[in-house]
């Protein structure tokens, strides 16, 4: 398992985070959240604990998880929509953290 160094400076005060430092790796998996689509956050919040999802966001994933396949053109239309691809996919599997871990 590789490691990612990190120093924080926190103010004990108000128990904030105040400044970080820390290597190129560490600032490459922040940017990577940024890449992920909706529906994949909603799918990984929603496998911790079916409480977690993100206000009505989890009442349209589980809408389209229980639409009959019938409704959609084929059964890939329906996964593209509850497991949809990362647009930068190939270069987020490069990073030291693996978040996005199911592949459809």
């Amino acid at each position: 398992m590789e490691t990612i160094s990190l120093k924080a400076f926190v103010d004990k005060k108000s128990n904030r985070v105040a400044f970080v430092e820390s290597d190129e790796f560490f600032v490459d998996i922040l940017f990577s959240f940024l890449t992920m689509p909706t529906g994949t956050i909603i799918h990984l919040l929603s496998s911790l604990s079916p409480k977690n999802g993100i206000g009505c966001m989890n009442n349209l994933y589980k809408s389209v998880e229980n639409t009959d396949v019938m409704y959609f053109r084929t059964e890939a239309c329906k996964d593209m929509l509850l497991l949809p691809h990362n647009a930068a996919a190939a270069y987020c599997k490069s990073l030291k953290l693996k978040i996005d871990d199911f592949d459809a």
